[in-house]
């Protein structure tokens, strides 16, 4: 379980980043109202669809070298098996799990050749690896088969998040609305519900929905050793992770910065906490984490530059000197 919860949290971050990025773009056609919606929105519904309709076997996922080595098993059947459609979508669902987006998309489009172009499913499954693979995929054609796959099955549970995603990129809200509220009515878990509930409610313009204190909070002071200053290109994306002390499960919380800002003063708090029920407030000691990525993807890539730093509750001023390389 810790593994699915922290691959969700990832996929989930790559979610909001393809969402709420665009929506604070330029000037012109920014709107951070739904930015913001959808970067509250996302969370907690990844969850309900991926406990809901990922065939991935979850609970025998391990970390690290044991994911490696299914992936590489599932390349040799399809190399052995190139027409065998299932295994094409296995390999598929595993390069997801290691949230190998773009590899993953192209594992799902060969499921496509050779398989049935027309299973609802595995369009998803294409068109979301699309999504998380390419930010600008929700104006392209994983928003056409979105679209489409809703046009026949209007219930469709992963089609209705992913198309409400696509109407509020367009700032299209009235479909975004409909769509989620679709979704609600389909029963998703009781914590789940609360979160579509609340986005929705905003969307109305409930004022009543408004977050809660943000409670816990980390002041962070972030710089970056001028030896490894030359590595950040301009337009780059600083972000930040707090993670529990002993380094298991998802982040607690996640923030992305500009990273010309750099030295900055920021913080992390409950507001940006990914998962809902874990967040900073009681975690003990806490292991921030901050990094530069010049591609803005919040996966690591070799190169990055990054520095980590402890806080403890009642701690004054974190300071992170970012001073190492990604590997």
């Amino acid at each position: 379980m810790t593994t699915f919860l922290a691959i969700v949290a990832l996929m989930t971050l790559a979610a909001v980043a393809v969402v709420a990025v665009p929506l604070l773009g330029d000037r012109e056609h920014r709107s951070p109202v739904a930015a913001l919606v959808a970067a509250l929105a996302i969370p907690g519904a990844v969850l309900f669809l991926y406990a809901t309709e990922s065939s991935y076997p979850w609970q025998s996922a391990t970390a690290g070298p044991a994911e490696s080595a299914a992936i590489e098993a599932l390349r040799e059947r399809t190399q052995a098996s190139p027409a065998d459609a299932q295994a094409w979508t296995a390999l598929g669902e595993a390069l997801i799990a290691e949230q190998r987006f773009a590899e993953a998309r192209d594992a799902f489009a060969q499921a496509l050749r050779t398989g049935d172009p027309e299973d609802d499913a595995l369009r998803l499954s294409y068109a979301e690896s699309t999504i998380l693979a390419d930010r600008n995929a929700l104006a392209g054609e994983a928003a056409e088969i979105i679209e489409a796959v809703l046009a026949g099955d209007p219930v469709n549970a992963k089609a209705l998040w992913y198309g409400g995603m696509v109407a509020l990129g367009r700032g299209d809200t009235a479909v975004a609305r409909d769509r989620w509220t679709r979704l609600l009515a389909l029963e998703p878990p009781p914590q789940v519900r609360a979160i579509i509930a609340e986005q929705v409610a905003r969307l109305d313009g409930d004022t009543a929905a408004a977050p809660a204190d943000a409670g816990a909070r980390i002041a962070l002071r972030v710089s970056v050793d001028p030896a490894l200053a030359p590595r950040i290109q301009p337009g780059a994306t600083l972000f930040l992770f707090a993670r529990a002390g002993e380094g298991g499960g998802p982040p607690l919380a996640v923030a992305r910065r500009d990273a010309g800002a750099l030295p900055i003063d920021t913080e992390l708090s409950d507001a940006d906490s990914m998962v809902p029920g874990r967040s900073l407030s009681g975690a003990g000691e806490v292991r921030v984490t901050a990094r530069v990525a010049n591609d803005g993807e919040a996966l690591a890539a070799p190169g990055d530059v990054y520095g980590e730093a402890v806080w403890r509750p009642g701690q004054g001023l974190v300071e992170i000197r970012m001073d190492r390389l990604v590997e």
